[in-house]
């Protein structure tokens, strides 16, 4: 439960420091990092199998049973409450055959039935029932549970798994140092769950965490969010794997701007620098942004909660392959809100984040022409940007490393139930196999 307190609101910029204005500007990595489907598989060990990957709120939990499932790099998996109020996060996977036990993107069963064979899991991915499996000898049910993904439900009842199954995997307080001490300043208690969408876009997961690590793109690519917020506050601080966006709020109403300029024809290029003013009516309206500072987390790689006063919301940045993503949106409105209210923010969020989609399609067209390598970025303005590259480098270095010293690849996420012998004999065959290459007889060929 949310600790928050009703005074409790998010908190101002903090004040700038003399140490910022000394910090050096640094190349961003190189652009094939951008547009390489084997970059990609390797972050998919470096990175995402060692995060803490935000799923969704506590509170689309109602009863035990109801289960939402996702799909992540191919890793497929559901959370469920179970009968003794956790929530806890399986792979969707039936240990007899690989069948997937949940067929649906939601639902509710205290008893999950796998359609193949019947195989069925309570809520605690025990298994059940096996058919005809009663006097098999040798055969353990409590061996054949469901695979369990490590999850953590914050303070706040925000809901992440992480998919590291080693004995190095970071506990969540370690990963993500402070980030519930941060969220405390906003009340989630006080949000009901309200709608949620997608995009599909054609651009690289980077592309989309570098916008959305900066507003130095603000004062020209978001107008809206341009007026709710006073633009040259916006700062963002790295934490703990996580950032900390800050912006002062406008108090005063929005004035309602009409643009009857059209910016093909009356640019300075068409126009000859005569480019039509925007003419301002009369009428003003609230501040869709709400009546308090917003309070702003990216969190380390792919997710991020924003807070606002009449709403707060979620995205979830999905890698499909390295040109292509999906973003997915929860929105959560403040209990009480009328349908009006609840359409004008959710308005002003999908302008502002159709802005960033925009940009995004647009950019990842000329990473992927081959003549962009790197860019020089702001210390101060992309401080954001140079902060989750630079962990993006780091996890991606020092697990290339392991590799190298190891000698094959290294997957984190793996399963690690034991085999039996012939199942460990078999995969070391198919080990050698896979060594050998496309043409085993330029490696000498196979030894029977």
């Amino acid at each position: 439960m949310s600790v928050a307190v009703e005074s409790a609101q998010p908190s101002a910029p903090p004040p700038d420091l003399e140490s910022d204005k000394l910090l050096p500007g640094v190349h961003t990595l190189p652009a094939s990092w951008w547009v390489s489907d084997k970059v990609l598989d390797f972050e998919k060990r470096a990175i995402f199998a060692k995060s803490w990957l935000f799923c969704l709120h506590k509170s689309r939990f109602t009863k035990a049973g109801d289960y939402f499932a996702f799909n992540f790099l191919g890793w497929n998996f559901f959370l469920i409450k179970t009968k003794g109020g956790e929530i806890k996060a399986f792979h969707n996977i039936c240990r007899h055959r690989a069948f997937p036990v949940v067929r649906k993107q939601q639902g509710s069963s205290t008893i999950l039935g796998c359609k193949y064979h019947g195989w069925s899991y309570d809520t605690n991915g025990l298994l059940k029932k096996a058919p005809h499996f009663e006097n098999i000898e040798g055969f353990d049910p409590t061996a054949n549970s469901l695979y369990e993904i490590k999850t953590h439900t914050s303070r706040q009842g925000l809901v992440f798994v992480n998919f590291d199954n080693t004995e190095n995997f970071t506990p969540f307080e370690e990963f993500f140092a402070g980030l519930e001490n941060e969220m405390d300043e906003f009340d989630f208690d006080d949000y009901d769950y309200h709608m949620s969408y997608e995009l599909d876009g054609q651009f690289n997961w980077k592309t989309l965490m570098d916008g959305y690590q900066e507003c130095y793109h603000c004062p020209t690519a978001h107008p809206g969010l341009n007026q709710a917020f006073k633009m040259e506050t916006y700062k963002v601080v790295p934490k703990g794997n996580y950032c900390r966006h800050y912006a002062k709020i406008v108090q005063e109403e929005i004035p309602i701007i009409e643009d009857n300029a059209d910016p093909d024809q009356e640019s300075s290029w068409f126009g000859f620098g005569k480019k039509k003013q925007a003419t301002e009516k009369v009428q003003k309206k609230a501040n869709p942004g709400g009546q308090f500072n917003g309070l702003w987390c990216y969190l380390f790689p792919t997710n991020g909660i924003n807070c606002y006063s009449p709403a707060w919301y979620s995205i979830r940045v999905l890698p499909i392959s390295a040109k292509r993503t999906i973003l997915q949106y929860d929105i959560y409105a403040k209990k009480g809100a009328t349908e009006e209210q609840k359409k004008e923010f959710v308005d002003f969020l999908q302008q502002v984040e159709l802005e960033d989609y925009n940009l995004c399609e647009a950019t990842q067209k000329n990473l992927n022409n081959g003549i962009y390598n790197t860019g020089y970025l702001h210390p101060l303005k992309e401080r954001g940007v140079l902060y989750y590259q630079g962990i993006v480098r780091d996890m991606v270095k020092k697990h290339y490393a392991l590799e190298q010293e190891n000698g094959s690849i290294i997957n984190p996420a793996a399963l690690t139930a034991k085999q039996n012998a012939d199942a460990e004999e078999l995969e070391k065959i198919c080990a050698g196999i896979e060594c050998m290459g496309s043409n085993p007889a330029e490696q000498g060929g196979l030894e029977w």
